[in-house]
């Protein structure tokens, strides 16, 4: 028996509008800890790890072993993500999400007390790493499961706009570490390598213990229990999300080949290119970026209303094709090394394309894949596309720069073929606007539901 995302008021009132609220916060405030994690080790990756954890190897080099440890963490996110996501659609979304914004928050917590290679000599970076895989490994997963609860709470009729709250909350949590490490940039450069750059990576303790006092008071979804309720909780549902939805996956992996390195290229790569490569004030850099990041929240939220309207395919591929046209632009406004210009190219950058994908996405694969399986078939969807192009993109972007002597056009022209390889992933996505419910049977093909499902 097939089963709807959500209904006003189930049977035990698990879904009732309080509930509704709650399981938005409370996957939105693990998604906040998430990004803030990750953009801390990102712009800490661009500043400052490279001097602390990987003397003696040059500038270059040493930037290359902090992107590679950059990376590293996103090879974990597909293996965290996907056992974890293993155990969402067995267990359950809330159990699931618990841990992974533990094992996110500590390990944060953690690389803010390492010793750097001054003190321990090798066992710096090699922590370092380690703590990364660890930070990873449950990124991997928390992301999915927010898209996942936050989409199996939300109405029908403005499903985009309500899971799009976890995809603005990337923002926040992307602004609050920007901020932080803003205000941190303004000590003098000794004390800031010394222990200015640990105080935002120790005081991930605090969001951590504010998303579990909320994350604590959310039930379990009323798809999950109803799913689990029916015997429909499969024992093998990454398998079986292979097996049965292959071709979404496909397509699902195009999109985030296209829409992840956009937002690593900003977010990352560039603060180092424009503050190092060029010499573009890092202060005026980073507040660049945090306006960025702010004007994207209510962006996600307006391209999420949008979508619900006109569509989810036509804001994706709006999304595709921008970036298509966009990308050799935005280096061109970097160069010109003026603080106004740069921040436009920020601006448009993060609010147009991934304000554009990463909240309408969250309700286009909710609609696809069966509760059974819908954890599974979103992990899949997005975490192996963010350890192959996704955590390698700043990587992959500074060895071009370095090739061309200082130019980006082979990192322009890298964007453009991955955002038209997203331009065909999102051609080939069924449109599911007006689907009543994402539960069709095992086996039924791409863009069909069940003529039993229960309206929403």
């Amino acid at each position: 028996m097939n089963i709807a995302i959500a209904d006003d008021i189930d049977r035990s009132g698990l879904d009732s509008r309080t509930q509704r609220r709650r399981a938005v916060i409370g996957s939105s405030v693990g998604t906040i800890i998430e990004w803030y994690d990750f953009t801390l080790y990102g712009l800490a990756s661009a500043l400052v790890f490279a001097p602390l954890f990987f003397p003696g190897a040059g500038e270059f080099a040493g930037l290359m072993g902090a992107f590679a440890g950059f990376a590293v963490g996103f090879g974990a996110r597909p293996i965290g993500g996907l056992i974890f996501a293993h155990y969402g659609d067995r267990v359950g979304r809330k159990a699931t999400l618990l841990a992974t914004l533990l094992m996110m928050g500590i390990a944060t917590t953690v690389i803010g007390l390492l010793p750097t290679a001054e003190s321990i000599g090798i066992w710096a970076p090699i922590l370092l790493i380690v703590l990364r895989i660890f930070q990873g490994a449950g990124a991997g997963a928390e992301f999915a499961g927010a898209m996942t609860m936050a989409s199996e709470s939300a109405p029908a009729r403005n499903r985009a706009f309500v899971a799009g709250f976890p995809g603005a909350s990337v923002y926040v949590g992307m602004a609050l570490a920007t901020t932080a490490f803003a205000l941190i940039s303004l000590m003098p450069v000794e004390q800031f390598q010394a222990w200015g750059w640990r105080v935002p990576f120790i005081a991930s303790i605090v969001i951590v213990a504010f998303a579990l006092f909320f994350r604590l008071r959310v039930k379990e979804t009323a798809a999950f229990e109803s799913a689990e309720r029916q015997g429909e909780v499969q024992r093998a549902p990454l398998a079986q999300a292979v097996r049965s939805h292959w071709r979404v996956l496909l397509a699902g992996m195009a999109l985030f080949v296209f829409a992840l390195p956009w937002v690593y290229v900003v977010q990352t790569f560039s603060v180092s290119y424009t503050t190092g490569t060029l010499s573009v004030d890092p202060t005026h850099a980073l507040v660049a970026l945090i306006v960025a990041e702010l004007l994207t929240i209510p962006a996600t939220l307006g391209f999420g209303r949008l979508a619900d309207r006109i569509g989810r395919k036509p804001v994706l591929m709006g999304a595709a094709l921008f970036g298509v046209a966009f990308a050799f632009p935005m280096f061109m406004l970097f160069t010109t090394e003026q603080t106004i210009l740069v921040a436009i190219g920020l601006i448009l950058g993060l609010a147009v394309i991934q304000g554009a994908t990463i909240g309408v996405s969250a309700a286009l694969l909710a609609e696809l894949f069966p509760t059974r399986m819908r954890w599974s078939g979103i992990a899949i969807s997005r975490e192996i596309p963010a350890a192959l192009v996704g955590g390698t993109a700043p990587l992959v972007a500074t060895a071009l720069v370095a090739a061309t002597a200082g130019t980006p056009w082979l990192v322009a022209g890298y964007l453009v073929a991955l955002s038209v390889i997203g331009v065909v992933g999102i051609a080939c996505l069924p449109e599911t606007l007006h689907r009543a419910s994402v539960d069709a049977d095992e086996g039924a093909a791409v863009g069909t539901t069940d003529e039993s499902t229960v309206s929403v």
